[in-house]
């Protein structure tokens, strides 16, 4: 994904670390020490589309943050994919939402909220998924294992009709 312009949309709102009331809403002088990246998003023919999405730790060390006010993804699904900790650096690729139709999802790291939406950049094709996915891996390597065996299995009854 190293020829991807990766895209970064950060929505600050009043509450929130490094907003000042009345403010524009940043305060540069402080720079959150974790923020979220929105890499790229691909859309899907039955409408639904995926966001795939990175962070910048500027701390130059591991950080941990637990899932929760300062680490969650809304709206939130049975599965919270984020990652808890952070490796220093930039990250692309770490995990991956996929939304049915409408809005996309919202990553509030910290005191960042990063809303990814259907027109951030496309990613290029093939594009190599987060390690963990977005829960369809298990589905994959089951059906992929089921063609094969059924493969398998019809190879064996031929051989066995033929030697009949």
């Amino acid at each position: 994904m190293s020829a991807v312009t990766f895209g970064l949309v950060v929505l600050l709102g009043p509450g929130v670390a490094g907003a000042e009331p009345g403010g524009s809403g940043v305060d540069r002088s402080d720079p959150p020490d974790v923020v979220p990246l929105v890499d790229c998003v691909l859309t899907h023919a039955d409408g639904s589309w995926t966001a795939v999405f990175g962070y910048d730790n500027r701390t130059g060390v591991p950080v941990d943050i637990p899932v929760g006010p300062a680490n969650q993804v809304t709206p939130r699904s049975s599965v919270q994919p984020q990652p808890t900790t952070f490796a220093a650096g930039i990250r692309h690729g770490v995990f991956s939402v996929t939304v049915p139709r409408g809005g996309g999802p919202m990553w509030h790291l910290g005191g960042t909220n990063l809303a990814a939406r259907k027109t951030d950049a496309v990613c290029p094709d093939p594009t190599q998924m987060p390690a963990e996915g977005n829960g369809t891996g298990t589905a994959l390597v089951v059906a992929a294992a089921a063609g094969a065996g059924a493969v398998l299995v019809r190879r064996q009854r031929r051989r066995t009709a033929a030697a009949a």
